[in-house]
């Protein structure tokens, strides 16, 4: 936008917004605020888009995700109108993150590619950049590694050819941090090791303590994959000593939830609680029922870990009401995305690239990248459905879930690589179980899985279940760490019934892995079957 064209007032107020911009959040909202007055009544796309997008960044900032969402959607009109190109591909880049941290892929690859189509249609290279980066993001966060690096290169060659862009240091220190991470999702030691000396060297001596943190988490991480205690514990502290409420919850989210996974794996329960409260903190604030959901998941495999059953209840159920607030969230974006998709001149061209990263993205959406079956997300598509099939029809249906018997000791003593293939032999055992198809299978996490047995009754399900722990064990894998026996086995809890009522899977979930605590509990390698509660 031109400032040149308006009268001297609107100069000045224009000017208070770029002079405040990450510096004076209220006085910049005043300006904004003023300047949309005079948008409105002189019926200015340029000026009410600028204030529109202004107040947006700013929330995004805050970390006020509800204000962000509704200013930055009412921005894009108006500012397609005028013909701000650059400031409708960055709406849309942000928009895109709000929808990743809302749970939503799908939709921020909307907003991502629609974005990028902008920046190819007027030449802004000086933004697809930034776009590369999140979409980068994305990937990484649907378990598409090698996609993921793909598009952080794009954006790491552009600031590399550009070194005396503002914020050149922030930029490339998150570039790294994103390649990094995938390269230690795919146990790229090398690889990972190298961009931490890279981190190190160009980053870390420029930057401000608040932003050296998601450094430190990815040197803790870094080291804790060679099994470098003493170094891990030094960057656990520095974490510790710098972690503020300060920090803006959208862009360190990520890096803080692969630290206190870390954390979680090494039951350094301490450190852990410490940066877990400072980011629940942060993540309430946003009001983004994702990012609580996601952060709760830790917190309730701690429980489970420790034996806490009744905190791992309490924290079960909050889950599951997190889950169905989420849903009627995104309700709500569908509605505004219907908008935002109609207000593109070329919108056909652009669904037809969105089309085809969102084939790829729903396949990849619902299965495991390591087994080649169904997740967590498929899993509760299907759940529901069958659920609801069985109450229709009054017909019984069964809820189990099992684990690798003292699989951490496997994993730690054999490696991750066969760890690793110990998971896929379970997992193809499953896959061929769910052959019939009155059987789903699905991996719920971790060595954790969930089978589904619908229209079977009880000594059948009990047939099934036993015959596959039976497969299991007969397969004769070595596990000369298991206080079982010495070779693989797994341990199953089900629960059985004819679901009626307000009955859900969540409860026949609960009840099923109450049967696989008992299990474990006792002696490992068995089945426990339970009626559910009427």
């Amino acid at each position: 936008m031109d400032a040149r064209i308006y009268t001297r007032e609107i100069q000045l107020l224009i000017g208070e917004v770029q002079s405040n911009r990450g510096k004076d959040a209220q006085a910049l909202i005043s300006a904004c605020d003023e300047l949309l007055a005079y948008g409105q009544s002189m019926k200015d796309d340029a000026l009410v888009g600028y204030a529109f997008f202004s107040k947006g960044e700013t929330y995004y900032l805050l970390n006020d995700a509800s204000n962000f969402y509704s200013q930055m959607l009412s921005s894009i009109a108006p500012l397609e109108n005028a013909q701000e190109w650059g400031n409708v591909a960055m709406a849309n880049n942000m928009l895109g993150i709000a929808s990743l941290n809302r749970g939503n892929a799908p939709f921020a690859l909307d907003y991502f590619i629609k974005a990028i189509s902008i920046c190819e249609d007027y030449s802004l290279p000086e933004i697809e950049w930034i776009i590369h980066l999140n979409l980068g993001s994305l990937y990484l966060n649907i378990e598409e590694y090698q996609k993921s690096i793909s598009h952080t290169e794009i954006a790491y060659r552009y600031i590399s050819n550009n070194k005396n862009m503002p914020g050149y240091v922030e930029n490339l220190t998150a570039i790294l941090l994103g390649m990094g991470r995938a390269y230690l999702k795919l146990k790229n030691r090398n690889k990972s090791h190298e961009i931490g000396e890279q981190l190190s060297k160009e980053c870390l001596p420029h930057l401000q303590d608040l932003d050296k943190i998601v450094i430190y988490c990815y040197f803790a991480i870094m080291n804790q994959t060679v099994n470098d205690d003493e170094t891990r514990d030094y960057w656990i502290d520095m974490v510790n000593e710098h972690t503020s409420t300060n920090m803006p919850i959208m862009d360190v989210f990520d890096d803080f939830y692969d630290y206190l996974d870390m954390l979680l794996s090494t039951e350094k329960y301490d450190d852990f609680f410490k940066a877990y409260s400072v980011l629940d903190d942060l993540t309430k604030r946003t009001s983004i029922k994702n990012l609580e959901r996601k952060l709760l998941t830790l917190k309730i495999r701690y429980y489970r870990r420790v034996g806490q059953i009744e905190e791992y209840k309490i924290a079960s159920v909050l889950y599951f009401e997190l889950s169905e607030f989420m849903e009627r969230e995104n309700r709500l974006m569908v509605n505004n995305m219907i908008v935002m998709r109609n207000s593109y001149m070329e919108l056909t061209q652009i669904n037809k690239k969105v089309e085809e990263e969102n084939t790829f993205l729903q396949k990849r959406s619902e299965t495991d990248p390591l087994t080649g079956m169904y997740n967590r997300l498929k899993l509760n598509e299907y759940i529901d459905e069958a659920f609801e099939k069985a109450k229709k029809n009054k017909t019984p249906i069964a809820v189990e879930i099992l684990d690798i018997d003292f699989f951490k000791q496997f994993n730690d003593n054999y490696g991750h690589q066969a760890g690793d293939d110990c998971i896929k032999f379970i997992a193809n055992i499953l896959i061929d179980m769910a052959q019939d198809d009155e059987v789903f299978a699905a991996r719920y996490g971790g060595d954790e899985f969930v089978i589904v047995y619908e229209g079977i009754k009880k000594s059948d399900i009990q047939s099934k279940a036993e015959k596959l722990r039976k497969k299991v064990f007969d397969a004769n894998m070595e596990h000369k760490f298991s206080l079982t026996d010495n070779r693989v086995t797994i341990s199953q809890g089900i629960c059985y019934g004819i679901p009626d009522g307000d009955a859900g899977y969540f409860a026949y979930l609960q009840e099923a892995d109450k049967m696989l605590y008992e299990v474990k509990q006792e002696n490992r390698n068995n089945i426990k079957m339970c009626k559910a509660s009427e």
